[in-house]
């Protein structure tokens, strides 16, 4: 073969390899393709474009003549299996995967009915080989999830669908509530109605980085819960799934995705929510638009928020309006219309006042502070941030006292005072850390930077960028030739 016809099929190759999962047996079966002639090196493509469907993948490697089949050897493996196995295996298929945690599975066997002794079925599973454990997770091969999913009976065909829908709902329910219990560590504020659970296992995460932790662990089987409740109209856990991943994924960095899912969510809350929640969804939308640089459109779903909370006249329904008011005056000033950034965030200041909403007002406060500091004002933007830290001391929120402590910095800063600027932007980094907040580290840790490098305090400078860095390539690496050009003049 030709340098050039193996650039050509090399591609198409390695797709190949990975569709077939890179199975012995499924390696096998397209290598007889290939060798026999049945299928000519120039149709490798197309036979890419086959197997990319589950049950056509499972079609194209099946060669009876040769007793060549991943479909003949799987139903082998899965005609010894007691019934209990079986059903789990079908559960585990439906599962979105790519693999679930032991309570997952566990959760599984409670959509079959009292007694299920989901743990034996577990076992025997992964005896057999049909379940791979991942660490301390489980997972299916693709190409085990497509036999079981398409060949394997959970049960008599009048109940399929009955197991089915109790499946999945047991599955998105799962997700649902321990996203949730993470969420309310992330963000102390935010209501969502998803009531209790409801025979579902439900871990108790008691920090912020416990929280984080086990959504990173559990980050790519929700994406897909997510996608699964999309595409099945379930509008439940269509937008309240979205709406508890929402923090994790802006401390992540993981905007593209939350962009996505809060689509999704407002499109499904619109259906089944109450005012109140759909202007709370389209303020999640707005923050992950303002996150992008998007103001226009973050604007847009803000004023959308803001009528929304306007429809409802009880309390919560004030701090709704509250809440919208605030994220519009913050987006409202990085569009520099000092104005009317100025009118919303004082009319914020005083519903959280009204209905007794300190976290509110300290962050209205600290808003307030940032502006007046945007136009030079030193003096009414420290009196500003002084109430803020005020407010925010008499509560547990710790994102928002970083967030005035580091306006605190900047407007200490600017008042030439270097000392408190320094000792404060160290504080709102450590909180950050804390947090597990990404985003805001990498840009508090990259003034204060600045601060110390000007302090003299080259070697500290350093440190603090070397940390930097690090947390941009978590982030995906935009900005990291910058800092490192940058260490490179301080060493």
């Amino acid at each position: 073969m030709s340098p050039k016809d193996r650039q050509t099929y090399d591609r198409p190759f390695r797709e190949l390899v990975d569709l077939c999962g890179r199975l012995p047996l499924a390696l096998t079966v397209v290598a007889r393709l290939l060798e026999n002639g049945a299928r000519p090196l120039r149709t490798i493509s197309a036979l890419v474009r086959e197997m990319r469907g589950e049950r056509a993948k499972l079609d194209a490697l099946d060669l009876p003549e040769d007793v060549l089949s991943v479909r003949a050897a799987l139903n082998c493996s899965v005609r010894v299996l007691g019934e209990e196995a079986r059903l789990l295996l079908w559960q585990l298929a439906l599962h979105p995967g790519p693999t679930a945690s032991w309570e997952a599975v566990m959760d599984l066997g409670r959509a079959a009915g009292e007694g299920a002794r989901t743990d034996r079925a577990l076992a025997e599973l992964v005896a057999a080989n049909l379940v791979e454990l991942q660490g301390d997770r489980y997972g299916l091969h693709d190409l085990v999830r497509a036999f079981a999913r398409h060949d394997v009976r959970p049960g008599p065909d009048g109940v399929r669908g009955d197991i089915e829908r109790a499946t999945v709902r047991q599955v998105l329910e799962h997700q649902l509530h321990n996203v949730r219990a993470c969420d309310q560590v992330l963000d102390h504020e935010r209501t969502l109605p998803i009531g209790e659970p409801d025979g579902v296992t439900v871990i108790d995460p008691v920090e912020p980085g416990q929280a984080m932790t086990y959504l990173d662990e559990e980050y790519d089987a929700v994406q897909r819960g997510i996608r699964l409740a999309v595409d099945r109209s379930i509008e439940r856990y269509a937008w309240l799934l979205p709406m508890a991943l929402g923090t994790y994924q802006w401390r992540r960095h993981r905007l593209d995705d939350a962009l996505k899912n809060l689509r999704y969510a407002v499109d499904a809350a619109e259906s089944v929510a109450a005012p109140v929640d759909c202007a709370m969804v389209h303020r999640m939308l707005a923050g992950t638009q303002w996150r992008l640089g998007r103001y226009d459109a973050a604007v847009g779903n803000l004023r959308v928020a803001v009528r929304l909370s306007t429809e409802d006249r009880s309390e919560e329904g004030r701090l709704s309006l509250a809440r919208s008011l605030h994220r519009l005056g913050i987006t409202l000033r990085k569009q520099e219309d000092w104005t009317g950034a100025e009118e919303a965030l004082c009319q914020a200041l005083e519903l959280c006042r009204t209905v007794s909403d300190p976290v509110g007002e300290a962050a209205a406060l600290n808003a307030l502070g940032a502006l007046h500091h945007d136009r030079g004002d030193h003096e009414q933007a420290l009196r500003r941030c002084a109430d803020a830290l005020v407010a925010v001391e008499r509560t547990v929120e710790r994102s928002g006292l970083a967030d005035v402590l580091f306006t605190l910095a900047k407007v200490h800063l600017s008042r030439s005072e270097r000392a408190e600027a320094v000792a404060l932007y160290r504080k709102a980094c450590d909180i950050y850390r804390e947090q597990g907040n990404w985003p805001y580290e990498v840009k508090a840790r990259r003034l204060f930077a600045d601060v110390l490098v000007s302090a003299g305090e080259t070697g500290a400078a350093v440190r603090e960028l070397e940390k930097v860095i690090v947390l941009r390539e978590q982030m995906g690496g935009e900005g990291v030739r910058e800092i490192r050009e940058l260490l490179e003049g301080l060493r």
